[in-house]
């Protein structure tokens, strides 16, 4: 009765519940965070891996926890369950523990060249001029021979 950690899914807005229930049945779970220090707010926590948990057992409590209410789904190849080392888990939590005291920063700086990864404009190299708000990100674009200053989301850059 050797005890693995084995990967889960869950739903991503029934955290809570889902570590109530893990608890519940006794079972050793482990969600990894990050203290995040984003531009123009204060340091966050944030889940490393939305919607993956990391639940140590035997295989013997196998279908318990696969219907443990809030679990989705146990990842699965097969008949392959594919299972993480201690070793690997505890890197982890030595990751999130350096993050509390040393918080992640932000990838964006002003004066960094950026490209744009969506849009009529994909592939476009530009210049960040400033960062408005904490899912803004203020360009400078070299369009039709003029410069202009855009802000674009985030998520539409690549850095």
């Amino acid at each position: 009765m050797k005890k693995k950690w084995l990967v889960a899914t869950y739903k991503i807005n029934e955290v809570r519940r889902l570590e109530s229930n893990l608890s519940n049945q006794k079972f050793d779970y482990y969600l990894p965070k990050l203290t995040i220090k984003k531009i123009n707010t204060a340091s966050k926590v944030e889940v490393l891996f939305p919607g993956y948990i990391f639940v140590n057992t035997s295989l013997e409590n196998y279908s318990a926890l696969k219907y443990t209410m809030g679990i989705k789904n146990i990842i699965k190849f097969g008949d392959n369950i594919p299972c993480l080392s201690s070793d690997e888990i505890e890197a982890m939590q030595m990751a999130e523990e350096t993050s509390k005291i040393n918080p992640v920063a932000s990838k964006i700086k002003i004066g960094q060249d950026i490209v744009i990864a969506k849009g009529s404009l994909a592939g476009s190299i530009v210049k960040v001029c400033s960062l408005p708000s904490k899912e803004r990100v203020g360009i400078l674009l070299d369009f039709l021979g003029s410069v202009r200053r855009v802000t674009i989301s985030e998520k539409d850059l690549i850095f």
